[in-house]
């Protein structure tokens, strides 16, 4: 079974991958207009390079960030199931409980 943080690592993975697959084409299209040579062509690559780099940077830091937030709150839950076993037992007997009668209802 995936932990909490191997789940959260997947999916920011899968995010921080369509992001750079999205600044890569940004930046196969600021090549492609490189032989361009106007000068409001010109203005806008080098815009767009900038945001492009920004972009990384603020990518990469959310990423670690991200990361970083989920490992704490894997911890946080771990730290508290180790300290109160029979509380989280009962919780979850609770929502299993739950569970059971709305979909026994569902299906009457």
């Amino acid at each position: 079974m995936q932990s909490v943080s191997d789940t959260a690592r997947g999916v920011g993975d899968h995010a921080n991958g369509q992001v750079r697959n999205f600044l890569d084409n940004v930046e196969d299209l600021t090549r492609a207009l490189k032989d361009v040579d106007t000068p409001d062509i010109a203005k806008v690559r080098a815009k767009v390079k900038i945001a492009l780099a920004a972009a990384k940077s603020a990518l990469t830091d959310t990423a670690t960030q991200l990361r970083g937030q989920a490992q704490q709150v894997g911890q946080r839950t771990d730290t508290f199931v180790r300290a109160n076993p029979w509380q989280v037992i009962g919780i979850a007997a609770l929502v299993g409980l739950a569970v059971g009668i709305f979909a026994s209802r569902r299906y009457d």
